[in-house]
């Protein structure tokens, strides 16, 4: 009997990347798969659960997503098996007390599942090129960007019209073999469409203590409603930068990077969990704008 599978992803390369590798190994057929953000996933999974008998599914799957937080009461299921590498969520996980959780901290959710299933069917095997693209997400996911094409898979992604989960797929579904000549398109048009948000920008900057450290960082902020990794890592590589902070006032979000050599300490989810109702990495983390964060702005000047 064909098995009856749903899966929930985030909607980014790391989300969709787990995924794919499920995919590849459980060869299971007639996956139903949803993307969404973190954010939005209660109001995602109750419109998937409106039009179906949840009940019905062998198994439910949420990989790259911390539902611990707010929606506990609609997927704490026996049927669910939750999936995740952040750290917010590892420290949430006695709260679920049906739904199987496998919560550890990863540098991505791509790269603990292939691991995880690595090891559950040992015989199975995913090609060379596979292998390249769970290397590839995972660089990004943990932007370490040590390989060349990590940043420019993540462009790929971004920049798809309509579905991209189902573009992404046909493009990658066998691993990745190097960009066509579409996806060298997308490239060339986002550097350029990059480098003219970044010379619009308007920085702000301030030294403030962070969640009891005892001494002041720097922190530095901006508005983008476009490319907000680019600019926010423009701001750390140009300025003398410990934090910075990128307010999208389309979303009502703000997305926090950090330098990691000037403060590995700092633990990004953390803040983003306290100051902004959000959660992510030590390293990477986002949240939304709220009375908190609009508080910290108050303290920071315009860099001129």
């Amino acid at each position: 009997m064909v098995k009856k599978i749903a899966i929930f992803t985030d909607c980014d390369l790391d989300g969709i990347g787990c995924y794919m590798v499920f995919k590849w190994f459980t060869k299971f057929k007639n996956l139903e798969h949803t993307i969404c953000s973190q954010s939005n996933f209660r109001k995602t999974f109750l419109s998937w659960a409106s039009k179906r008998d949840i009940s019905s599914y062998d198994r439910i799957y949420i990989f790259d997503l911390d539902v611990s937080q707010t929606c506990l009461d609609i997927v704490d299921k026996k049927n669910v098996t939750i999936i995740d590498h952040h750290d917010t969520h590892v420290q949430n996980e006695d709260k679920y007390k049906n739904a199987k959780t496998i919560l550890q901290e990863f540098p991505s959710c791509c790269k603990l599942i292939y691991t995880l299933l690595s090891k559950k069917y040992p015989d199975r095997t995913i090609t060379d090129n596979q292998k390249m693209l769970v290397l590839l997400v995972d660089d990004y996911d943990s932007y370490e960007l040590k390989l060349k094409d990590s940043y420019n898979l993540n462009i790929v992604l971004w920049n798809y019209v309509g579905k991209r989960a189902e573009q992404f797929e046909r493009d990658f579904d066998n691993g990745f073999t190097g960009f066509n000549e579409s996806h060298k398109n997308m490239i060339h048009m986002n550097n350029k469409k990059v480098q003219r948000i970044i010379s619009e920008l308007e920085i702000f900057r301030g030294e403030v203590p962070i969640m009891g450290n005892k001494k002041d960082y720097k922190i530095f902020a901006t508005f983008a409603h476009q490319s907000l990794n680019e600019v926010a890592h423009h701001v750390i590589d140009n300025y003398d930068c410990d934090v910075c902070i990128v307010f999208n006032m389309k979303t009502n979000r703000c997305s926090f990077r950090k330098n990691k050599e000037t403060c590995p300490e700092v633990d990004l989810g953390k803040i983003a969990k306290t100051l902004a109702d959000g959660g992510g990495h030590m390293y990477s983390a986002g949240g939304s704008i709220t009375e908190s964060m609009m508080t910290l702005t108050k303290l920071l000047q315009p860099v001129t």
